[in-house]
Order: structure tokens, then sequence, then C-alpha cells
């Protein structure tokens, strides 16, 4: 096992994803900061990581403005938080900047357009593939058959909704040096979204979805789409 890591979550939270980050035995954290605005958030975090056992060091902080150590930690996170924050050139340097030679940074994010208003293309694909699906899977929470996808209209969303996703990947690839990706989503979102509750975990439906996700990698990774979401595990490169 490695011991005497240093660990730091940003936009922490309740916690109730990120504390498992650091309770493989495996990976012995001497130290683990977590940073998130919302001093409710923080008070909801302190119990689940208290619950674990785990003890975190909590701070109310407005992360566009957070200045980080340098050099100070092994593993930094940031689990469903960075498509809230405005300042995602500077936060991706302040990450580089404060990871250790070989720390890591990991991510799992929205990383589409802004306040999920998805681009034309990826509605041209989603409306196609919607009308291959059978009249079960198209059914609304109301009962009505879904006939055309549709993007959630922008009053509906917070004002720090996804306010500059769509410039996440580009500032962790600027910033830091990308060890392993995945995108995904970009047709699966607008076409699934609200509708997931019709599919089961039969093997026909398994099936089906296997065939979505190949199709949504399909179209990501040939750039024909952009994704909506990613996981991305990066390490510290060199200024």
């Amino acid at each position: 096992p490695l011991t005497g890591l240093r660990g730091l979550v940003l936009g922490c939270g309740d916690m109730v994803a990120e504390y498992r980050m650091f309770v493989d035995p495996r990976l012995q954290f001497a130290h683990i900061d977590a940073h998130d605005i919302s001093p409710a958030s923080v008070e909801r975090a302190r119990q689940v990581t208290d619950e674990q056992g785990l003890s975190v060091e909590y701070f109310v902080s407005d992360i566009n403005r957070l200045e980080l150590p340098a050099e100070t930690y092994d593993l930094v996170i940031c689990f469903y938080a960075y498509h809230h924050f405005t300042e995602v050139d500077a936060i991706a340097h302040q990450i580089n900047r404060t990871l250790r030679p070989n720390g890591l940074f990991f991510t799992i994010d929205y990383v589409g357009e802004r306040q999920q208003q998805f681009s034309d293309d990826q509605m041209f694909f989603a409306n196609q593939f919607l009308k291959l699906l059978p009249p079960r899977y198209r059914r609304e929470l109301d009962g009505r058959e879904r006939q055309q996808a549709q993007r959630i209209p922008v009053e509906f969303f917070s004002p720090d909704e996804a306010i500059r996703s769509d410039d996440i990947l580009a500032a962790i690839d600027q910033n830091m040096r990308v060890v392993r990706q995945y995108n995904w989503a970009g047709l699966l979102m607008p076409l699934l979204e609200g509708l997931g509750f019709n599919v089961s975990t039969s093997a026909s439906d398994i099936d089906m979805l296997r065939f979505l996700f190949e199709v949504d990698q399909a179209l990501v990774k040939s750039g024909r789409i952009g994704p909506n979401f990613t996981m991305t595990m990066a390490g510290k490169k060199s200024v």
C-alpha cells in the first residue's frame, strides 16, 4: 500500500460519492482537504465522513478564487462540480500546480453544451434514433409517447448550471497531462433523458443499451458529435 498520501476534493457536496476514493486500503491517506461553497453541504459532508471514520478538514470556499499550494496533493478529485465553475482554465492551472510530481487528478462531469442546450448535431442524431425506438421505450412519465427529442429550456436551470461546461475538456488538456479519458453521452443524453425508467434489466433491454452505447462511442470518437460527459484522469504537466 501507498502511505502518507494527501487528498483534495473540490466542490465536495455531501461527499457521498467522493469519500469512497479515500477508503481503499491500498491508498492510505494521511490528510484530506475538501472545499465547497455551501456551508450546508459541508455540514452534510462532515456527517458522512465522520460516520465512515474518515478524517477530513473542510473549508467553505469559492473554488473560482481558490489558490492552492504548490506540489501538495497526491490525488485531487472533482465529481459533478466542475461544470458549476466559471474559471475553468484557472482552476485547471491551480490543480496542476498543486499536484505532486506523481499525483493524479480525477473527474467525472458534464462537459457538453452550456446549460444543456444540446448541439444541432446531437439533436439530429437523437431524433433519428428516437424514431427507431419501439413505443414502449418512448413513454413519458405522464404516459404520452415522445415524438421528438427536446432541449430543456434555459430558464429551468440555475444561473451556474453548466456555465462553461464546454470549455472543461480543453482546460484540462491544456493544463494537465491526460492519462486516461472516456467521453460519452453525446447521443445518449438527448435521446434517453427522462426515458430511462422504461428500460429494464432484461437481456433484450441490455442488448439495446449496449448497441446505443456503441453507436454513441462511434459518433463521439469520430468527432461527429461532442460528448456530454467525461471520466478523465490526468497527471501533472511540467510547465
